[in-house]
């Protein structure tokens, strides 16, 4: 018996110690993988030329999402505090008199977090949307930056990211990913917004990408919390929600407007703070793109 426990002992031993190697290896790896370099070219933008409109800025910053992350005076905020799993992102101030590193960002440095999610210095940013953000035009990204430099300063909050053990390790294996790695950085961004109904709602659901897929068929969302559902299919196919709950204009406004279904329940993971001030054009070429997808199986992305 001592002997047999000697054996079991020993294995487990040896078992702790792999795990703990494994534990300090993804750590390592991870941190590494963190702060490369990522050489890919950034185009310049001439924000200037576009004569920015602040309005539309404005609009922009509250439509797409910049509300959700960093607040709407843009002073950061908590943006996921998963205590079970251990995830827990406080977003950093962005207004350009609140002392955060994006105060100091130049007309480049915006371009290549937007366009790419890389922060100054060329490291990647971890968690931020760029890949919604990467074929922006040029004039809405002038006007975007221009109206958040134009925002009155708000008092500056300790930016905070605590990843846990499991999502490092996830990340190394190239399982979850970092903004630089979503996007194609080959693909030329629009000089100008759309004018064409069709081609403004196809413009607009590019920042639905992140989460729906580049092909809109949803599945579970890459790097979300466990605990979030898999996003909705926005094609055609027989099972989507486009198919199943928004077959009018008035049902697709409803459900953006409201946070909920048509048969009342809540959504539960959904920008909704920035979609409800979207306007009827916008939302109206938005469900006239998603009505002609072609139907692709749920969860494939």
């Amino acid at each position: 018996m001592n002997k047999l426990m000697k054996i079991v002992g020993g294995s487990l031993a040896v078992l702790a110690a792999g795990v703990g190697i494994a534990a300090g290896a993804a750590v390592v790896l991870s941190e590494r993988k963190m702060n490369r370099v990522v050489d890919v070219p950034i185009a310049s933008v001439n924000f200037a030329s576009f004569n920015p409109n602040l309005e539309r800025g404005e609009y922009l910053f509250q439509t797409r999402g910049c509300t959700e992350c960093h607040g709407t005076r843009g002073e950061g905020k908590v943006v996921i505090d998963d205590p079970s799993g251990g995830l827990f992102i406080a977003s950093p101030n962005i207004t350009r008199g609140g002392g955060g590193a994006a105060a100091r960002y130049s007309d480049t440095d915006w371009v290549a977090l937007l366009r790419h999610g890389l922060k100054p210095g060329r490291v990647p940013a971890f968690v931020m949307p760029s890949e919604d953000y990467a074929q922006m035009a040029d004039e809405d990204v002038a006007a975007l930056v221009t109206y958040i430099r134009s925002m009155p300063p708000s008092a500056e909050r300790k930016t905070e990211m605590r990843i846990p053990l499991l999502v490092k390790a996830l990340y190394v294996a190239g399982i979850a990913q970092d903004a630089s790695e979503k996007i194609d950085h080959t693909k030329p961004a629009p000089t100008r917004v759309p004018v064409d109904t069709h081609a403004q709602g196809e413009y607009i659901a590019k920042t639905c990408v992140g989460c729906h897929g580049q092909g809109f068929s949803g599945g579970p969302i890459p790097g979300a919390p466990p605990v979030w559902p898999a996003a909705a299919n926005l094609t055609s196919a027989s099972d989507s929600a486009m198919t199943t709950r928004y077959g009018s204009i008035e049902q697709f406004r409803q459900m953006m407007r409201s946070g909920k279904r048509a048969d009342g329940t809540s959504i539960g993971v959904m920008p909704f703070e920035s979609l409800r001030g979207m306007s009827d054009t916008e939302l109206d070429a938005l469900f006239g793109f998603l009505k002609t997808l072609q139907p692709k199986t749920s969860g494939t992305r």
